[in-house]
């Protein structure tokens, strides 16, 4: 029952996680986050095969007297280790573009986790109905606050800043900083609007990283660069892109490829998430357009990283 219980509160902990990093839970590390239940039933059955008697008991007061015994020490052990799948939320790097999450949201996640379980523990400990009767209720309370912050606190008021979007290296922001200027300095040769127009969009998109927003359209840029969809459109294919679609597709490939070859640690899912993609088959799809190849045979990597 305890194994079970630390089986669900990973099972539980796996929403946090895609919240602050979606793409982050790939099957290995799934493997990985479950590997401690699959521990527990091992170091259960190896007990048992050496003669280790699991005396039944009515509550946890029971046991305490015989703490000493190792059947009883590895269940209050149990009882322990329920908290530690809390903190995974605190390790998971923040890869999320306009995920609406900050400190204080990850923080009252895992307070509520920790009265979850210390209240499922008291039940443990007491066993009574109405110990029984206060922890259905306070499970209630608790569904209520968790309704309240991910509806109302993180989807309704929460105001996406500028911290949410993952920053660049100081030394990819100068790099990029000086191609906008080598284009700057071109598009001075052509003295016409178009010019000065792409020449203020690609300043846009590289300081705000504006490719990494999964929900960027023309519209939107339009209202940020004070111009019109028409206009924004001929400017962009004036300067040899064939459509808005492919400039901003190019942007994000390079991003994806700049991210894979520095970060060697991270996954080809993680990766295509932080560009902006959301789907599988439209990220490999441009990838192939623009690349020749698919990612796996372009890096090297082993096919299955491409799963979604």
């Amino acid at each position: 029952m305890l194994a079970l219980a630390i089986f669900m509160i990973i099972s539980y902990m796996t929403y946090p996680i895609e919240v602050i990093s979606p793409g982050w839970i790939t099957f290995k590390r799934m493997l990985k986050l479950y590997s401690p239940v699959a521990f527990i039933f091992i170091l259960y059955g190896i007990s048992n095969a050496f003669g280790v008697k699991y005396i039944e008991y009515n509550n946890l007061t029971q046991m305490l007297p015989h703490a000493g015994e190792f059947n009883v020490l590895f269940r209050l052990a149990l009882c322990a280790v329920m908290f530690l799948p809390i903190f995974i939320i605190f390790f998971v790097p923040y890869t999320r573009i306009y995920s609406n999450t900050d400190k204080t949201w990850v923080r009252v996640y895992a307070i509520l986790y920790v009265i979850d379980i210390l209240s499922y523990i008291a039940v443990l400990t007491f066993h009574g109905l109405i110990v029984a009767i206060i922890y259905f209720h306070i499970s209630m309370i608790i569904t209520l606050i968790r309704v309240y912050m991910e509806l109302v606190y993180r989807i309704v008021d929460k105001k996406v800043s500028k911290q949410m979007i993952l920053a660049v290296e100081k030394n990819e922001e100068q790099k990029i900083n000086e191609e906008i200027a080598e284009d700057g300095s071109k598009s001075e040769h052509h003295n016409n609007t178009n010019s000065n127009l792409y020449f203020r969009l690609q300043k846009h998109m590289t300081s705000n990283q504006a490719w990494r927003d999964p929900n960027i359209s023309l519209s939107l840029l339009t209202e940020k660069l004070g111009t019109n969809r028409t206009t924004l459109s001929k400017a962009i294919h004036d300067n040899g892109v064939e459509s808005f679609s492919a400039f901003i597709n190019n942007m994000r490939i390079s991003d994806f490829i700049s991210i894979v070859n520095n970060r060697k640690d991270i996954s080809i899912k993680e990766a295509f998430f932080i560009c902006g993609y959301r789907s599988r088959t439209t990220a490999i799809r441009n990838f192939k357009l623009f690349i020749g190849t698919t990612p796996s045979e372009y890096f090297g990597r082993n096919s299955d990283e491409e799963e979604w």
